[in-house]
């Protein structure tokens, strides 16, 4: 309590006389509170009009160029959206596209490879005929020489067997007759 003592102490006279509490407030006395509230209300309108309303002004901008760069980085990002959508549309047809090449070369090939096949067979079966043919050819071929032979044989031996010479009649009469005679063993 001695602080509460001295404090109350330093106090001269009455605390809460209304004379002494207006000279308190204004210790100049009325006319000097006016002024400094007029200075003080007229230093408020300076800064509000000189500081105020140009940072005001300016902070404005600021928010207004915020917002537009949120707006720009929204558009530009629908942009970026619609272009990924395209690229990516590109892109699949591009496979399908790519798909479709692949299918047709394969199909193509396919074909090719069928047409060879025929071709090939068709080659085939014409130089197995004509072996054949060759074959059937070179067999009367031979068979004609064997005939050849036999009628000089055959004639040699007639010219011997008989002990003359054969005329060209009696020739081809005993020729004919061996020779049926052959070719009707040969078909047995």
């Amino acid at each position: 309590m001695p602080i509460a003592a001295a404090l109350l102490s330093s106090c001269a006279g009455a605390p809460f006389e209304a004379q002494d509490f207006v000279e308190k407030i204004f210790p100049n006395g009325y006319w000097d509170f006016f002024i400094q509230l007029i200075a003080f209300i007229l230093l408020l309108i300076i800064v509000f009009f000189l500081g105020y309303k140009p940072i005001r002004k300016m902070m404005q901008k600021r928010h207004d160029a915020v917002n537009a760069m949120i707006e720009d980085a929204k558009q530009n990002q629908i942009i970026a959206e619609k272009a990924a959508k395209a690229s990516d549309q590109t892109i699949q047809e591009g496979k399908e596209e790519a798909e479709r090449i692949l299918a047709a070369a394969r199909k193509q090939a396919e074909f090719e490879r069928e047409k060879t096949l025929q071709e090939t067979k068709r080659e085939i079966e014409a130089r197995k005929k004509k072996a054949d043919e060759d074959i059937l050819a070179a067999q009367e071929a031979s068979k004609e020489e064997v005939r050849r032979q036999i009628v000089d044989v055959a004639m040699l031996a007639s010219e011997a067997l008989l002990q003359r010479e054969v005329n060209t009649e009696d020739n081809k009469r005993l020729v004919e007759g061996f020779v049926e005679d052959l070719n009707g063993e040969g078909d047995k």
